[in-house]
Parts: structure tokens; C-alpha cells; sequence
């Protein structure tokens, strides 16, 4: 039994023991897109035993390399990035292409070289004829036939020389006829040159695999994302709103991605993955410190404090929303802004002219609806109304089902006016100890477009959280909503502004503070 075994190990060592790797193809075939990063899948089929995958991109995170069989039970998996394992295969079908133009092109080259070749020999003999001529013996020459003699070798040796000449000419003009010839070959082997020996900008994988099938190969890839952008059109008359939607491609793997199937994800995979660790605080009690100014106390002047205090918080994203491109899509390595139209949303809205006369002289066309069934991500969005465009927002984060508004351009047949007549203080003015003001302020909205508009007018009076200042105001006419919006002494009017038309507002307001007390 034992002989009968050691006979079979020596019989199978030599071709399956020591077996080179064979080298396989692993083809980019889908492709997951995040915000930053991206998940590569390849496909390649084996037939089992040790299995080269050449030409990943050169610097691959064995880290987030993973590697499953579909009918193969996979084994050790080794990434390289430096000397590669001789793969004992039969050329590949490039590679077989390619040695056999090589050597088609040498065929036709050394046939042609030999043919120089031979004319060059033709001249040399004419040379070699030339100087047997030039050294034939006129010793025993009579005197009467040695003119003739001379006469007739100067001749011999004149045809020779000419006729080497000749050859030689016709030679120097085939051989610089074969430049073309020269050239292809060489582009010929390099192209082979490339194709047996890969650069060494890209890393291999080699895979213990047990049976016939498939791999599927998936690594993860920083360099690379997309992000979103928006076509918004607005119909006025129809009051609808179409929102294209697009994306913005980016990748630089250090390949190209060619037809593959492409999943966008808002997922965030190289972002951070738990919260912030919060430490004790400890406080301790002690003696007052002398006042200081609160700048020179903090380190910080008051309009940084005020920066700090209206800084935007984030926004939650909620959950991950993956869209499916329906095409296949080619992604060029080193791409930094491929466009792709993802869909259109169609939302009805309302329009209106929106006014703020205290920092604006004209109106601007705002619309106001509720999103779909799925959220919008923030991105840049290009504004068209009635098929021109009117200029370019960042479009917010909006929540599935949350109420939006919009912003399209300014109305330049909307004017405003807001004007103060005249001021009334009471003691000496505003930096002495006055106790009181009254101010009335005069607004004026005209209409000089040929349609009608529904107008939102804003405008604001002081607000106070102290009990001692007062603060009080008449309008004419009244406001439709006080502290609009939840902003506190925010003023809005709606009404109907017809072609043509205008409209006056007036609001006086009265403050009243202590006597000893200064208004700040």
C-alpha cells in the first residue's frame, strides 16, 4: 500500500504538486458608488487550483479585499504588489495575437534585408571584377596591343565601378524604404512587451480555489464618489415644478470602470461610525473672580459670539437611499466630473412674489410645495422658469413629505419702496437719557409686470425680553401673521397685486424704557 502510494505522489508531483498559478481575468462588472469611496466587484471564472488575478489598481486595501465562490471553495488569498509568480498557461488570445504580428513583421523584414543584402553582394563582386582588372599582368603584352589593353581594362574597370555604384544607390534607397517597416515591428514588440510583462503599477491577487466556477472579487476604493445636482424647471402657468435629477461621477482608481452596472448610495462607509465620547465635568466653587469684559474675559470679540450663536447645526440624512443607474456606464480612471441624468420628479406648487423692502428693491418669485415619497439630497441646482433659465441655488436637505420653498430670481417689475418720514425722540435723543422713540415707517409696493401677483410682503419691528422696554406698533393695514415663521417681530402681509397696481403699508412703533437707561 505504502509503495503503491509513493509511486502515485511521484506520479502526480511533477504536473500538479508544483503547478505554476494560472493567470485569469477578473472583469470590473458592477460598481457602488458612496459619497466618498467606492465598492468594485469583479467576476472571474476558474477551474480550480492556485488562480492569478491580474491588473488590480496598485496600492489595493487587503483590508477591505474580499473574495467568495460560487461553486469554488476558495482558500488562501494572497495580494502582491511586487514580484509576481510565473503563471504556466498557454498564451492568452492577446498575447497570441500579438507574438504572431511580432513575427509576421520580422518575416517580412528579414526578407526584405536579405534582398539588400544580395543587391550590396552584387555591387561588391562588380568591385571584386574591378580589381582583377586593375591587376592584370601586361608584362608579356606586345608594345603595339598594349594601348588596346589599357584601353580596354580602363573601360572593364570604369563599367565595375559604375555599375557597384549603382548597386549600391538602389541598396541605400531600399534599406531607407524599410523605416516603416522598422517602426511597426518595434511598436509590434513593445506591444507584446506589454502584454507578457504588465507595468508594475498594479497589484495581482492569487487564490487558492477547489473546484469549477466563479470568483467574485470586491475591494473598496477611496479615490472616487458623486454627488448630487438638480435641473429645477418651473412651470408658471401650470404651477408645476420638474426637478431632473443628476449626478456628478467622480473616480480615479487608477482604472477604468467599462460598462458596468452602477449603484449610488448615500451611505457613508469612510466617515466616522460611533458618537463622541463624553467625559466628566467637574466644577468647584471659590471666591469671585474681578469682572472683566466679556471679550477680553472669553478671548473671543462680541461678533464672534454672535457668528457662534447662528452657526447651522447638521442635518440627519436619515436613512441610506440607494439609486440604480438603468444603463450600463464606462467611468474613465481620472474622471472628475462625468454627468448622469438619474430621473424627474414632477411636484405641483404654489407661486407667489415674495418682498422684503427693508433690504430689498424688488420682489423675487418664490415657490412653495411638499416633496415626495423619498428625500432630496443637498446639491447645486441650475433654475429655469418657463423654459429660460434664471440662475443657480444650492438646493437644502429636504425630508421625504416636508414642505419646501424655493427661490426663482427676482421680479424686476415688482419695485419696493420703504422710506422713514420722520422720527419722534423723546429727551435729548437716542444717546442721552431719552426714555422713549416713536418711528414710522412707510412701505410701497407697485406692480408695472402685465400680470397678476400674489404678494408676500415682509418687514420687522423691534422686539424686547426685557418687562421694563416696551415696545408697541400700530399697522395699516394689518398684518396677515405676526412673528412669521416663529421669528419674533417679523411682519407678513399676503394679499392679490393686480397688473398695474400698487400698494401702501405704514407702521408706526413706539418704545418706551426707565428714564436713567440707555436704548442699546
Amino acid at each position: 500500500m505504502r509503495s503503491f502510494l509513493a509511486s502515485l505522489l511521484m506520479t502526480v508531483t511533477p504536473a500538479a504538486l508544483f503547478a505554476a498559478p494560472v493567470e485569469t481575468p477578473a472583469k470590473v462588472t458592477s460598481v457602488i458608488l458612496f459619497p466618498q469611496g467606492a465598492q468594485v466587484t469583479r467576476i472571474a471564472t476558474v477551474e480550480g487550483g492556485q488562480v492569478l488575478i491580474p491588473d488590480l489598481p496598485d496600492g489595493t486595501d487587503i483590508s477591505t479585499l474580499r473574495v467568495t465562490g460560487d461553486g469554488v471553495a476558495v482558500g488562501a488569498v494572497t495580494l502582491i504588489d511586487d514580484r509576481q509568480p510565473v503563471a504556466g498557461q498557454p498564451d492568452s488570445p492577446a498575447v497570441a495575437e500579438a507574438r504572431a504580428r511580432v513575427e509576421t513583421l520580422e518575416q517580412a523584414l528579414a526578407e526584405k534585408t536579405d534582398a539588400i543584402a544580395q543587391m550590396r553582394a552584387g555591387a561588391g563582386a562588380a568591385r571584386a571584377r574591378a580589381d582583377v582588372l586593375r591587376g592584370a599582368s601586361t608584362q608579356n603584352t606586345p608594345l603595339a596591343e598594349l594601348e588596346n589593353l589599357a584601353r580596354t581594362v580602363g573601360e572593364g574597370v570604369r563599367a565595375a565601378e559604375q555599375e557597384a555604384l549603382t548597386i549600391e544607390a538602389q541598396a541605400r534607397d531600399a534599406d531607407a524604404a524599410l523605416k516603416p517597416d522598422r517602426e511597426a515591428l518595434e511598436q509590434a514588440r513593445q506591444a507584446l512587451a506589454a502584454l507578457e510583462h504588465p507595468a508594475k503599477g498594479s497589484d495581482t491577487l492569487l487564490v487558492e480555489a477547489s473546484g469549477a466556477g466563479t470568483l467574485t472579487i470586491t475591494t473598496f476604493v477611496a479615490d472616487a464618489g458623486w454627488s448630487p445636482a438638480y435641473d429645477l424647471r418651473l412651470d408658471s402657468g401650470a404651477g408645476a415644478l420638474a426637478l431632473d435629477r443628476l449626478v456628478s461621477v467622480r473616480q480615479a482608481a487608477g482604472e477604468d470602470w467599462l460598462g458596468v452596472d452602477l449603484t449610488l448610495s448615500t451611505a457613508r462607509p469612510s466617515d466616522r461610525t460611533d458618537p463622541s465620547e463624553i467625559w466628566p465635568e467637574q466644577v468647584r466653587f471659590g471666591p469671585p473672580d474681578a469682572p472683566r469684559p466679556v471679550a477680553e474675559a472669553t478671548g473671543f470679540r462680541k461678533a464672534d459670539i454672535a457668528m457662534m450663536a447662528d452657526a447651522a447645526v447638521p442635518e440627519m440624512q436619515g436613512e441610506t437611499l440607494t439609486y440604480r443607474y438603468p444603463s450600463a456606464v464606462d467611468i474613465r480612471d481620472g474622471v472628475e466630473g462625468l454627468r448622469l441624468k438619474l430621473d424627474t420628479i414632477e411636484r405641483p406648487v404654489s407661486l407667489r412674489a415674495e418682498a422684503v423692502p427693508l433690504l430689498d428693491t424688488t420682489a423675487y418669485r418664490m415657490v412653495e410645495g411638499t416633496a415626495g415619497d423619498e428625500p432630496l439630497l443637498p446639491g447645486p441646482a441650475a433654475l429655469f422658469v418657463d423654459g429660460a433659465m434664471v440662475g443657480s441655488a444650492h438646493l437644502p436637505m429636504i425630508a421625504a413629505g416636508a414642505e419646501f420653498r424655493l427661490g426663482f430670481g427676482a421680479i424686476d417689475g415688482l419695485t419696493l419702496k420703504r422710506v422713514i418720514p420722520g422720527a419722534s425722540e423723546g429727551g435729548r435723543g437716542l444717546i442721552s437719557r431719552s426714555n422713549a422713540r416713536v418711528e414710522t415707517v412707510r412701505i410701497t409696493v407697485e406692480n408695472l409686470t402685465p400680470r397678476d401677483w400674489p404678494l408676500r410682503l415682509l418687514d420687522r419691528v423691534p422686539y424686547s425680553e426685557q418687562d421694563d422696554l416696551k415696545v408697541t406698533y400700530k399697522a395699516d393695514p394689518a398684518p396677515t401673521a405676526t412673528d412669521w415663521k416663529d421669528k419674533r417681530g417679523v411682519l407678513a402681509w399676503e394679499f392679490d397685486l393686480p397688473a398695474g397696481g400698487n400698494r401702501d403699508i405704514t407702521v408706526e412703533t413706539t418704545l418706551n424704557w426707565p428714564a436713567g437707561q440707555v436704548l442699546q
